[in-house]
Formats: C-alpha cells, sequence, structure tokens
C-alpha cells in the first residue's frame, strides 16, 4: 500500500530548520531540491574544482548515511532520540512524532539507502523500505547536530 499523499504532506510538513544562528546561514545555503527542481537547473553550472583541491570540503557521506539509519531505526522503535538534534529541530520533531513515528512504522524495513548527491550543504538519500521508497535530506549544524531532515516520496 502506497502512502503517497500522506507522506507527501507530512514530509513537507518535517523540513525543519535550525535555530542557531550559524545553523540558519548553513540551511540558508541548502536549495530546496523538492519544492524548486527546475530553479536549479537554470543556473548556471560551476565549473568542478581542480582534482587537487583538498579534500576537507568533501562531504562526510558515511557520517549522514550513519546519523539517517540510526534516525529511522529510532523512529520505528522507542521513539526519536532527540539529543541528536538541534534544539529548534528537535522541538518541532516532538510536536510531530505522533504523526511521523506511525507512518515510519508502515513504511515496514530499511532495505536500501542509497546515497544521491549533495545538496548546499546537506545530503541527499534515496531510502528503499518493504513497502515505500522515499527521498531524504539531512543536514548538520557546526556542532555535528542534525539541523535539517526532510522526507518525501522518491520521484518517478
Amino acid at each position: 500500500m502506497k502512502t503517497t499523499l500522506p507522506l507527501a504532506a507530512l514530509g513537507a510538513a518535517l523540513l525543519l530548520s535550525p535555530v542557531s544562528a550559524s545553523a540558519q546561514v548553513a540551511a540558508g545555503t541548502v536549495p530546496n531540491s523538492f519544492d524548486r527542481p527546475a530553479q536549479a537547473q537554470t543556473q548556471p553550472a560551476r565549473p568542478a574544482p581542480a582534482p587537487s583541491a583538498p579534500s576537507a570540503a568533501a562531504p562526510d557521506i558515511a557520517r549522514a548515511e550513519e546519523a539517517l539509519r540510526s534516525v529511522i531505526t529510532a523512529a520505528q522503535g522507542p521513539g526519536f532520540d532527540y539529543a541528536v538534534f538541534t534544539d529548534n529541530l528537535a522541538t518541532q520533531i516532538r510536536q510531530q512524532a505522533d504523526q511521523v513515528a506511525p507512518l515510519l512504522k508502515s513504511f515496514g524495513a530499511v532495505k536500501t539507502v542509497e546515497y544521491l548527491r549533495q545538496e548546499g550543504e546537506a545530503q541527499l538519500f534515496k531510502v528503499t523500505f518493504d513497502n515505500q521508497v522515499t527521498e531524504w535530506l539531512i543536514g548538520f549544524d557546526s556542532d555535528d547536530h542534525i539541523a535539517a531532515l526532510l522526507f518525501r516520496p522518491a520521484e518517478g
């Protein structure tokens, strides 16, 4: 059973933003790929960095995937671990937990987590569950707390 409409509405409601000033700057640099993909396509392409560019700017994909898996596991099990989120995000998730947790449980077990690409300072993943395929955007603040989290049904 697909839960596309409720998931889309809930996913849109789950776009959660950080509270700290430094986190807000980071979140402000994340393009809104979920609502305006055409806008991103019309922007001029920037040249790729030279192969000798320092790798310090590379995203920590493994860290983001681990954090995403932990959030999903917690939501489907004992409940969200609010300590991993920024204070503002934790507050917003608490307000929606009664709707989000049962929805995530209805998706079934996680089958695969596939990294798609970096979106600004956040990472975009495709998560395939037993009963649903979704896209998740996850971003961190400077203190390594989850500052942005969004999910929706996968397109196409």
